[in-house]
């Protein structure tokens, strides 16, 4: 390979390398570590998530909300979902390829694992 090409694809690569730790941990141990944590706490362990993405509010959410009386608690949190690559192993043999942690005001409230391509 031609040393342009190489430098040029290791600044595409090394910022995906550096960014996010490539998961491998079993279910268990992972949800108990990093539920009800911070964001900040999350990061400093797993690194920058893949990807992130913040929760919009349905185009008819503000009916639905004028019909009730009282907000509902927790009104106006700001959700937020991180997702991580790897292999987190759930049975003998059998793994997720991603995380999706769910942070509600800086905190994890929701992990979801599953098989993305």
């Amino acid at each position: 390979m031609q040393p342009l090409k190489w430098l040029a694809l290791s600044a595409l690569i090394l910022p995906l390398t550096l960014s996010a730790k490539d998961l491998q941990t079993l279910e268990q141990p992972f949800l108990q570590a990093y539920s009800g944590k911070s964001r900040q706490f999350v990061e400093e362990q797993l690194g920058k998530p893949v990807k992130k993405e913040v929760a919009v509010k349905p185009h008819n959410a503000d009916q639905i909300l004028q019909a009730q009386s009282q907000a509902a608690p927790g009104a106006g949190e700001q959700i937020e979902m991180w997702y991580y690559q790897g292999k987190i192993q759930y049975a003998p043999n059998k793994f997720f390829n991603t995380a999706e942690l769910t942070f509600a005001d800086d905190k994890c409230v929701n992990i979801t694992f599953a098989n993305k391509k």
